[in-house]
């Protein structure tokens, strides 16, 4: 006995040709509507509730894509989905605002080091341009490095080195350091992990 074949094709031949006419225009009809939905200003339908529609209408668009055998469209489609998505990924990871922040925090011991040396050499402890001017520290840190800004304040015996983000996509936190050379977190709450513990010395 011949085996039996289910597929939709064999059973109603004269509704396939129906559901992919159908198909073909709800597809391009439903990605329209998903991209309309996405562009469109949050505050008409609400912020979530339009991401979540747009969504579905989009997932709805690469169904009817696949009923009516536009491949080339349903590959276009998921494809640039699965573009977007890394992209996002990329663009929103923290992990390069972590890295800035650990280098503030080598920077400031480098600061420290380079005061130590000026101290040893000329009595007293140097601004920034009296490091730099001495070759102690290189010319990078009277700008923005690795996400950061570097300053030194200076008083009859002592100096405070502060690194603040420059800004909230470069780094969350913000430093400094003092002659004993342990780095601390700002004494500014919003620069430090929390209220508590801010000046409190880097883990």
């Amino acid at each position: 006995m011949g085996q039996l074949n289910t597929s939709t094709d064999q059973l109603d031949p004269e509704a396939v040709p129906t559901v992919r006419q159908w198909s073909r225009w709800m597809a391009p009809f439903l990605l329209f509507a998903s991209l309309s939905l996405t562009v469109m200003p949050a505050g008409y339908w609400g912020f979530a509730f339009a991401r979540l529609l747009a969504l579905v209408f989009l997932v709805l668009s690469i169904v009817w894509g696949i009923l009516a055998r536009q491949w080339i469209f349903v590959s276009v489609v998921v494809g640039t989905m699965v573009g977007i998505a890394g992209l996002g990924i990329l663009v929103v990871r923290p992990g390069h605002g972590h890295h800035n922040e650990s280098a503030a925090v080598a920077n400031l011991r480098t600061i420290n080091t380079a005061e130590v040396t000026y101290l040893s050499n000329a009595g007293t402890y140097g601004s920034m341009t009296d490091l730099i001017a001495a070759q102690f520290l290189d010319d990078t840190f009277t700008g923005t490095k690795a996400g950061y800004n570097y300053s030194i304040t200076m008083d009859a015996t002592s100096y405070t080195a502060e690194a603040v983000p420059a800004s909230t996509k470069t780094g969350r936190y913000g430093y400094y350091t003092v002659p004993d050379a342990v780095v601390r977190y700002s004494t500014t709450a919003s620069l430090a992990p929390t209220a508590a513990q801010a000046g409190k010395s880097v883990q």
